[in-house]
């Protein structure tokens, strides 16, 4: 079974731009010699050009030149509609006995015997590293936004009369937070749970980690969303994890094309009720069609529920796939506190099937052996007192009025080059290109010269025809920030890239 592609590339590609080799050929050199050395196998399927030409810094066409180097000489298959992947059978010519080496730093050098998850994690950090704090970066929350001192106060008592969080305790989590969680996000969310289906995270991350591990082999098909979040298909490249890229439309995930490309999948990741990053909520009919599909077929859903507590303009939220599931057997939703209270707080829940409880325990007792409990219990006392719901809702009106403001801005400064895409939650926006020959990345990176973080669409995307577009978060930034940063994104485009204009 051949192992994903992956916005990730399992080493890292290295050019001597001052040499007399073409950057084509080191490109197709490093790449032969780490099929040679065995980093690459048989059957890999490579990442997409515009991905690594993104992440090698180099154009497309030189990238598409390395690949076609490669596949001339026998090393790679190229399939139209598929991908580029490692031949199964190499050339004549190939010599495994002599691989090509590059010279390195001693004082650098990996040791041989590290595995292909220990470069690959290395070569994570500078393709995945969070986002910079700039306008308009798609961050969690500002300071005006945060519980502030209620939730401070809470913490504090808590420490000082009790002593016992410090001891060892039950790995999935404090029984008061899960019970609070059942209460409260189960009102929220529509959620059907006990608080024993309840394990404590670290975060979103976390758990989807947990998914990956623990229900599913290696080779296994999962259905991905295309375009999805580069972290997520990170752990399951990590997990080796077949990765199926289904299309979305304006109502999410398009569950014919994923019944099209892979019928007898294990799984489906999917974030329905804002959709990463394009942002549109998955219709109801689409979600009952995935959860028939998972029911006949014995599948996983593994819902992340993302942003779905910001939905703006009045309108409530579609009920979670989970509290749609009347047999409870095969959603695993994935919640979060980070966005609603601090990133860095580090603190989320995965609620699984009766059939996985002693699963996800012995997972979380084996891996990282208990969570933080002051910060569970301070959490689960903010919820006791009313606190966490009437934060959400001074959220939800603050980030209505920045979301507006932003999109009255994109109206008045960008209409030239394109318009808000649909989409009436979270913390950011899609700013959509008219002209869809425009290269995102270079708008990206002109704007980051700027002082401006507008991620491009097109990094999310693996195999799908990408939206040219940018991603512009505004739950960080206050009303002048957000204001001095769309005008600057028009500067960008009027002196760098009129000759896009509409």
């Amino acid at each position: 079974m051949p192992r994903v592609a992956s916005t990730v590339f399992p080493f890292e590609i290295r050019l001597d731009r001052s040499s007399a080799v073409t950057l084509d050929r080191q490109i197709a050199d490093a790449i032969r010699s780490a099929i040679l050395s065995g980093e690459l196998l048989p059957g890999d399927h490579l990442p997409a050009i515009r991905t690594l030409a993104a992440q090698v810094g180099v154009a497309r066409a030189t990238l598409d030149a390395a690949y076609g180097i490669l596949v001339q000489e026998g090393w790679i298959t190229a399939t139209p509609g598929r991908g580029s992947f490692v031949s199964r059978v190499p050339p004549k010519s190939a010599n495994f006995e002599k691989v090509p080496t590059i010279d390195h730093d001693p004082a650098t050098m990996v040791p041989k015997n590290l595995n292909h998850e220990a470069h690959f994690c290395e070569r994570s950090l500078s393709a995945l590293l969070p986002q910079k704090n700039i306008p308009l970066a798609v961050v969690t929350t500002s300071d005006d936004m945060s519980p502030g001192r209620n939730f401070r106060a809470i913490t504090a008592r808590l420490a000082k009369r009790n002593t016992d969080f410090l001891m060892y305790t039950m790995p999935e989590g404090l029984l008061e937070l899960r019970e609070q969680i059942c209460k409260v996000i189960g009102r929220l969310r529509g959620i059907k749970c006990t608080p024993d289906q309840i394990i404590i995270t670290s975060g979103s991350q976390a758990g989807f980690a947990m998914c990956m591990r623990l229900l599913f082999n290696p080779g296994d098909k999962v259905w991905f969303e295309d375009p999805s979040y580069p972290l997520m298909r990170a752990v399951a490249h990590f997990n080796r994890i077949q990765e199926i890229n289904v299309p979305v439309d304006e109502h999410g995930l398009v569950v014919d094309e994923g019944l099209r490309m892979a019928p007898d999948a294990k799984g489906c990741f999917i974030t329905p009720s804002h959709q990463c990053p394009l942002g549109m909520l998955m219709s109801m009919s689409r979600r009952r069609q995935l959860l028939q599909w998972a029911k006949d077929n014995g599948a996983w859903i593994i819902e992340d529920d993302y942003d779905s507590e910001l939905r703006y303009g009045g309108n409530l939220p579609f009920p979670s796939i989970q509290g749609m599931d009347t047999t409870g057997a095969n959603v695993i939703y994935i919640g979060t506190f980070s966005k609603m209270l601090f990133p860095g707080y580090r603190l989320g829940y995965v609620i699984v099937p009766k059939s996985l409880i002693n699963i996800f325990r012995g997972y979380r007792l084996i891996s990282d052996r208990q969570g933080n409990e002051l910060k569970q219990a301070t959490v689960a006392e903010y919820m006791r007192e009313g606190l966490y719901e009437g934060h959400v809702r001074r959220m939800r009106q603050g980030f209505e009025e920045r979301r507006n403001l932003l999109l009255k801005l994109c109206r008045e400064e960008l209409s030239e080059w394109g318009e808000i895409m649909s989409g009436d939650q979270g913390m950011h926006v899609v700013f959509k290109f008219a002209n869809q020959s425009i290269d995102d990345l270079q708008v990206q990176n002109a704007c980051l010269q700027e002082g401006i973080e507008a991620r491009a669409i097109s990094f999310f995307y693996t195999e799908q025809p990408p939206i040219k577009g940018l991603m512009l978060g505004f739950g960080f930034f206050k009303s002048d920030q957000i204001v001095a940063a769309v005008r600057r994104i028009g500067f960008v485009l009027r002196s760098k890239f009129a000759r896009y204009q509409v």
